[in-house]
């Protein structure tokens, strides 16, 4: 009996130290997929390359209801600069395919359409065809289209403008660098994107040009 005994007890204790030994190895499981967790998020937090990007749902002031206007009396230096709706839109300087340069101030008194786009991405071209429409709507009201080209080269910029016949677009290209920067100062990380800018240069819409509409244009001219 004594010898039975023993024999229990060893296994006993032989039980306990492989349960020991089970939720040591879960221990260091779960630690250590909580740290590879956590350096998988902050990957994805890094800065991605611009790329084509897909209609993104609407903001809270969507384009049938644009922010309310500031009051007459409102000033310029009054309006907060920033790339939000409501705020004034950032100025920039950057040369036109013929190499005179340009700058979004230019155009204080006209309500602008400014897009950023490249010719190598697909959306960017669905989407033109929709821009220059209204265009041809409101030009006689004073609508002007600016386009930052993201291209790799302005030949590759001014080849697809002119292949397609888009010669009322405004499109400025200085270089990689340079139009890359501006897009970074506009929060631009997916193209098409646009921004509507009201007659003092008020960011009025900023979201993808297919969500951009004939009757939001119209409510500026009032």
């Amino acid at each position: 009996m004594p010898s039975r005994k023993k024999k229990d007890k060893k296994r006993s204790l032989f039980r306990t130290r492989s349960a020991w030994i089970v939720a040591s190895v879960v221990l260091v499981l779960v630690v250590g997929g909580g740290v590879t967790a956590g350096i998988l998020l902050g990957h994805r937090a890094e800065t991605v390359p611009i790329t084509p990007a897909q209609p993104a749902e609407p903001e809270p002031t969507t384009p049938d209801q644009p922010a309310a206007a500031p009051s007459a009396s409102s000033t310029e230096s009054s309006v907060p600069v920033g790339i939000e709706v409501g705020e004034r839109a950032p100025n920039f300087t950057l040369p036109d395919l013929n190499g005179k340069s340009v700058s979004l101030s230019d155009f204080r008194g006209h309500v602008v359409i400014l897009d950023f786009w490249a010719s190598w991405c697909p959306p960017c071209r669905a989407s033109m065809p929709q821009l220059q429409q209204y265009y041809k709507e409101f030009k006689d009201r004073g609508l002007v289209l600016v386009g930052v080209s993201l291209d790799r080269s302005a030949e590759d910029a001014r080849s697809f403008l002119e292949a397609k016949g888009y010669h009322d677009l405004i499109p400025l290209w200085g270089s990689v660098s340079a139009s890359q920067s501006v897009a970074r100062e506009y929060g631009i990380y997916g193209i098409p994107h646009t921004f509507v800018l009201d007659k003092d240069g008020v960011i009025r819409f900023s979201n993808h040009p297919m969500r951009l509409t004939e009757s939001f244009l119209a409510s500026l001219f009032k």
